[in-house]
């Protein structure tokens, strides 16, 4: 029907990574931060007093914020991101016991018309959000889905060990 919009719906795949791997990507994230608001403070002249303000204004430009809610369920955490704008394909989601990362990178292109010519205006966006939740899950199980700019992630909680009672003889 015209002017309906049509809901997507896409799987995003989840993989498990090793909790050093997500620790390397978190400095990694923070080193480029860092450079960023020293580059600000050096714009700035150099001037004391703004360490916080030129840190979240390097957040704010490498990183766009997103919105989560999570609802610990019996059985379940379920997560659900805002990223309008991206799609499957530009989402990776990295689970490591009761650590969640989502990261996605995404770039769109716009032409427009300008005195001279023809001009292509490009964007490059990027999302992170590192999520401590509050029990380990299950990588192998868990279940993503993307709709209408909404991620919705099921991760089953994993198993708890068993603890065995030793006998005495």
């Amino acid at each position: 029907m015209k002017g309906e919009a049509t809901a997507r719906n896409t799987d995003v795949s989840i993989h498990q990574t090793g909790i050093d791997e997500l620790l390397k990507e978190i400095s990694q994230w923070s080193d480029r931060i860092a450079k960023r608001a020293y580059e600000l403070f050096a714009a700035s002249g150099f001037t004391n007093g703004h360490d916080r303000e030129d840190w979240l204004k390097a957040e704010s430009e490498l990183l766009n914020p997103v919105d989560v809610e999570l609802k610990d369920s019996d059985g379940e955490c379920v997560v659900k991101a805002r990223v309008p704008g991206f799609d499957a394909k530009d989402i990776d989601i990295q689970v490591s016991g009761s650590h969640l990362v989502i990261e996605g990178k995404h770039e769109s292109s716009e032409h427009k018309k300008s005195k001279d010519g023809k001009s292509i205006e490009r964007r490059f966006e990027q999302i992170y959000r590192a999520i401590d939740l509050p029990v380990p899950v299950s990588a192998e199980k868990a279940h993503a889905e993307l709709k209408n700019g909404v991620l919705e992630l099921k991760l089953p909680k994993a198993e708890k060990t068993k603890q065995i009672k030793i006998a005495a003889a």
